[in-house]
């Protein structure tokens, strides 16, 4: 049994740098640098999210799998640039934002504002869904289970991994709720 919709924050779960640390607004993927260039930074996927993404994308089990991101970034202009522009392989034409079916980035609180609207766009009940989130400056997994019961949440302090993802679908599949980890 898989969810229904997988949710991923962006900043330090996805992706490195932070939207808020960068020299300069982010503009177009440069194969060169591996990532989407931002003045002298480099946005880039961590591998694992790669690895995650690759699997939603070409895994025929996640066909009806939909993806969405929460972000709280002071800086959405910037998240939609590399959603929009971040290849999920280097040698492939895939971006991260085709494979996002919904997205909620805005300051805001992911448990009363960004998951309330992502179950009114998807129509998905809280319990189909599963959020990842590295947690680093508040504990949004905290704030999404206790605000949105039935979510699965797991933290991700050092970026998204294959461990976490698969620690997820394991706990999906086994009907557990709340923050795993």
């Amino acid at each position: 049994m898989l969810p229904a919709l997988i949710v991923f924050d962006l900043d330090a779960c996805l992706w490195s740098p932070e939207m808020f640390e960068l020299s300069a607004a982010p503009t177009s993927y440069d194969g060169s640098r591996g990532g989407v260039a931002a003045g002298r930074d480099t946005v880039r996927l961590f591998p694992g999210a790669v690895a995650v993404l690759q699997r939603l994308l070409n895994d025929s089990r996640f066909k009806d799998t939909k993806v969405a991101v929460a972000s709280s970034t002071t800086e959405p202009v910037f998240a939609n640039t590399c959603l929009n522009n971040l290849r999920i392989h280097p040698d492939q034409a895939d971006t991260v934002g085709q494979l996002v079916g919904f997205r909620q980035i805005n300051p805001g609180s992911k448990g009363r504002q960004h998951f309330p609207k992502l179950k009114a766009e998807t129509g998905i009940d809280y319990g189909q869904m599963v959020f990842f989130d590295d947690c680093t400056y508040s504990d949004n997994c905290a704030d999404v289970a206790s605000s949105c019961p039935g979510v699965l949440c797991v933290r991700t302090p050092k970026g998204l991994t294959e461990d976490d993802f698969d620690f997820a679908l394991k706990g999906f599949a086994e009907a557990k709720k709340g923050v795993l980890r």
